[in-house]
Parts: structure tokens; sequence; C-alpha cells
């Protein structure tokens, strides 16, 4: 099989060359690049370390907000499902996910993603960020978009896409979030993975931050001092007059 196609709107197709699926919207092929990714932080020790670290957490689907989100019941025949409960979250122990938007200026993803403009968002460059892939903990990777479907259709077990299927698609009401996910194959238990400092362009932190926790604030500037010096830090606010966001650069 080197095609199959979902829906009316979207196919997803064999490429010969790179022996990667393509997806295909309205007979186009959408495109993998993007010129900037942002990843949203809540604020906390975790969030923290990993930005004096510089690394990204792969994330266990399981552990999403969204139990529906690389749902195994996207799959028609995973062994008649009888041994997986309704209720059962689903984990897949060698598959850790890191995920971004394509948007920095949209109201839902601060209040979702920074409990409430209490944590921090990262600017990162596109469909060019470069991680250390380190063989001893990643077999693969791979940097895609996410796309959003009303129905997505179930698919049987040994279609040969079928994980990129299950990891890409998540249900229309979400196509807010502009999702880009960086897809691993875990080949131990550490889920963190480095990138290099001088892939962030800009640090952007919620207005209730420093209106509410200085110390923390304080924190973020000076991790910003000794990991990114020359990177623009910006406070983003909600518009004093206009119903959008304004984004204030305090640094750089």
């Amino acid at each position: 099989m080197e095609n199959f196609k979902i829906n009316n709107e979207y196919e997803i197709k064999l490429n010969k060359n790179t022996g990667h699926w393509d997806t295909f919207q309205s007979g186009e092929l959408i495109s993998k690049k993007v010129e900037k990714l942002f990843k949203y932080y809540s604020l906390n020790l975790f969030n923290v370390e990993a930005l004096l670290n510089h690394y990204f957490y792969l994330s266990d689907p399981g552990n999403f907000n969204d139990p529906f989100d690389c749902n195994i019941n996207l799959i028609e025949d995973v062994e008649r499902i009888k041994k997986f409960e309704t209720v059962k979250r689903n984990k897949y122990k060698n598959i850790g996910i890191a995920s971004f938007s394509e948007t920095i200026n949209n109201h839902l993803m601060w209040a979702h993603y920074t409990n409430n403009y209490n944590g921090f968002a990262l600017e990162f460059m596109g469909d060019g960020i470069k991680v250390n892939l380190n063989i001893e903990k990643v077999k693969r990777h791979t940097l895609t978009r996410v796309i959003y479907l009303e129905n997505p259709p179930k698919i049987l077990k040994n279609y040969p896409f079928a994980e990129h299927y299950i990891f890409t698609t998540k249900l229309k009401h979400w196509a807010y979030e502009k999702e880009w996910r960086i897809i691993t194959e875990l080949k131990s238990n550490s889920r963190n993975l480095e990138y290099a400092p001088e892939n962030v362009k800009g640090i952007y932190i919620g207005y209730n931050v420093p209106d509410g926790n200085k110390s923390a604030y304080r924190l973020l500037l000076e991790i910003q001092e000794i990991r990114f010096p020359k990177v623009p830090v910006y406070v983003v606010y909600p518009h004093p007059t206009d119903l959008k966001l304004e984004f204030e650069k305090v640094c750089n």
C-alpha cells in the first residue's frame, strides 16, 4: 500500500525518496516547512529545569490532557480491543512526543498551557530545530504537523502508516492549536531530548508571573542571561483597549 484516502479532504501517500508518509490536503502536499514554532510551559520546577538545561521532555501520550489523542481506538483490529478497557489511557512506553504550536498570540493557548498566563513560552526556529540525538536513547525521530479531522476513520493495524496516523491525528475542535510534534521512538527510559540553545529565538512570559510571582520572574530572567543572553524576552498582556494580546519587550 502506497497511499490511503482518509476522507474527502485528506490523503496519505508514501514518499519513495524519503521512505516517510506525506499528507495531502485537497490534493496539495501539506508543507513540512514552518518558519516559527512555539512551545508553551506552565510554571513549575520541572519546566524551569528544562529551560535551564535546554531540553524537551518527551511525554508519554497516555499523559496528555486529551484522552482521545493518539487513541488506540483509531486502530480497527488491535487484538479485537478486548484487552483495552474504555477508561484506560493510551500508554506507549517506547514513544515520546514534544508538542509545539505555530501561533504565539492565541488566547486559548495561553489560558490552557501556561495556567492562565502563569507560565512562559519559547520561540524556536521552526523546522530547523536542532536536537542532540543520543543513539543510546533515541532510535529515530521526526518533526511533523498534526491534522484535525471531524470523524477520523479507523484503520487496520497492519497498514504501514498506522503509527504515523495515530500520532498525528486529532479531533477537529483542537485545530486552534496548529500543532507540530517531535515524535521519537525511545531506546531507554530517558525522556529528555536536548536542543541547542541557539535554537531559541524568543522567550515570552505571561503577565501573571511578574505581577504575582516576582521571584519566579527574576529566576526566568536570570536563566535567560545565563543560557540565552542574546534572546529577547517579552511579557504577554491583554491589550488595554483591544481584544488581543500585547507583547512588551523587557530584555534585549
